[in-house]
Order: structure tokens, then C-alpha cells, then sequence
């Protein structure tokens, strides 16, 4: 009977830790969920230092200028606020010692081709776009710097030798800045078309989009099955109807027992008959 008591008791006291635990998390949740869409409603600071981008203005300064810096951001990421006054300084800074570079950053969110064409899987997130020679592939470098003025102005004062292009310097033909990354930001644009039109639950863009391309190829395999064994009973049936003639068709996977099949004479060798065409040939010789 005591057993029973401390076991019950003991119950208690954990399904109550339980419930109360459960509620600081939620109310913790609901704290951060908060605090997030407070931050998202605040800007990052900007600079006239900086270019603002979107899709055209970034396809166009890719064409005109060989030295590009971009930064990756979202008003929710409380890194980006935070290094934002550093990154400042450095745009100011660089349009002074480095007229040639131009500095510039993209909201993810409103710019997904950007964020798709560049992968981009960190805030904030640094890339330096920079053309060897005129007409060359543009050589795209994760900035491996510290996140402050004085390392970047160093990183592209000749600092990025350190860092190897995406893709290698043998294989420049799939970068960002060409048809790749052309392809993989139209391929961003489309996923959220997408999500928008017709995903309906809490599934993020791009597994929705791998559920939905899994549905419709399993749909195609199905049809084009179906659609492949129908053409062909309509083709025979076609050929049946133009020579006039009862012969039932043959499919693939059936048996034609309305014709009868004439077996092949087997032909046999008579026995010693190359030991005598031997024989003659040895006689012949001698």
C-alpha cells in the first residue's frame, strides 16, 4: 500500500514538472516568435555606399563592372543589424581606396533569384564577383574575411588569391554568374510561384516543390504506361481493318496460336562422311 502512495505521488510530481515545462517552453516560444517579427519589421541600416538589388539591376552590373561585392540579408536575421554598421563602413571606405568596386546587397526575400542562383545558405553571407580580363567568366569567391571594415578592404585589395573560385579555375563554365546560376534563379522564382499558388500546409518551398515533382513524374510513368499499351492495340486494330483480313494481332506478351508453324527441316550429316573427305584429302597429298 505505501508502495502504491509513493508511486502515485511520484507521478504527480513528474506529470506536473511535465505541464510546467511544457508551458515555459511554449510561453518561451511565443517570447522568441515575437521577438522575430519585431526584428523583421526593423530595417537594416543602410548606406549610400551601398546598391540595393534586384534582378535586373544585378544581371546589368554583372555585364558593366569587374569588381562586385554583394551581401546577403533579411531584416529577421539579428546578425545582419548587428554587422550592418561594419559593412557600411566598409562600402564608404572602398568607394574611396577602390573606385572600381562596386558594393551592393540583396534581400533574400524579396530577390530569389539571387538567393537561388548563389545558394545562399547563411546571413549574412559575402560574395565578391571579380572578371579576370574582359569577356572572361566572372570568378565568384565566398569571403572567407573577417566581418569587419578593415579585413574586407584587404580581401579585395588582393586578399581573395587566398580563396578558390566556386567551381574550381578550370571549371568556370558553371558559376553564379552564367547560365547555371541563370537557370538555378529562374528554378528559385518557380518554387515560389509555387508554394504560393498551391501549397496549401506548412511544408517549406522547396520540399514541397520535390514532393510535388515526385507526384507528377510517378502520374507521367502510369499514363504514358497505359497510354503506350493503347496506341498499340489502336495500331493493330488499324492494320487488321485495312487489309481486311480476321487475323487477330499479336501483342508483346501473348501467344499466336491462329497460324500454324511449319517447323525447319533439320538437316543431318551422314555418318563418316568427314572421316572420307579427310581420307580423300591425305591421299590427294601423298
Amino acid at each position: 500500500m505505501k508502495i502504491a502512495q509513493v508511486f502515485s505521488a511520484a507521478l504527480a510530481v513528474c506529470t506536473a514538472g511535465m505541464w510546467q515545462a511544457q508551458a515555459s517552453s511554449t510561453q518561451y516560444s511565443g517570447e522568441l516568435e515575437a521577438e522575430t517579427a519585431a526584428k523583421s519589421k526593423q530595417l537594416v541600416p543602410k548606406s549610400d555606399a551601398v546598391i540595393e538589388l534586384d534582378k535586373h539591376a544585378y544581371l546589368e552590373l554583372i555585364k558593366t563592372r569587374d569588381n562586385v561585392v554583394i551581401e546577403f540579408y533579411a531584416n529577421w536575421c539579428t546578425a545582419c543589424h548587428g554587422l550592418a554598421p561594419e559593412f557600411n563602413a566598409f562600402a564608404e571606405a572602398a568607394r574611396k581606396q577602390y573606385p572600381d568596386v562596386v558594393v551592393a546587397r540583396a534581400n533574400i526575400e524579396q530577390v530569389e533569384y539571387l538567393s537561388s542562383s548563389f545558394m545562399v545558405s547563411i546571413l549574412p553571407e559575402l560574395v565578391f564577383i571579380r572578371r579576370p580580363m574582359p569577356g572572361m567568366t566572372p570568378e565568384v569567391r565566398h569571403i572567407s574575411a573577417e566581418f569587419t571594415a578593415q579585413a574586407l578592404l584587404a580581401y579585395v585589395g588582393g586578399g581573395f588569391v587566398d580563396d578558390v573560385p566556386i567551381g574550381g579555375y578550370s571549371s568556370l563554365w558553371c558559376t553564379p554568374t552564367n547560365m547555371c546560376g541563370h537557370v538555378g534563379g529562374l528554378l528559385g522564382e518557380l518554387v515560389v510561384v509555387v508554394d504560393h499558388k498551391f501549397n496549401p500546409f506548412d511544408i517549406p518551398p522547396w520540399s514541397f516543390m520535390a514532393i510535388l515533382v515526385s507526384v507528377m513524374y510517378l502520374v507521367g510513368q502510369i499514363s504514358s504506361g497505359y497510354l503506350a499499351r493503347w496506341l498499340r492495340r489502336w495500331y493493330h486494330a488499324k492494320i487488321s481493318e485495312d487489309e481486311h483480313t480476321s487475323v487477330k494481332p499479336v501483342m508483346y506478351d501473348e501467344y499466336r496460336s491462329d497460324t500454324v508453324q511449319t517447323p525447319k527441316p533439320v538437316t543431318k550429316s551422314q555418318p563418316g562422311s568427314a572421316t572420307k573427305r579427310a581420307k580423300s584429302k591425305r591421299s590427294k597429298k601423298a
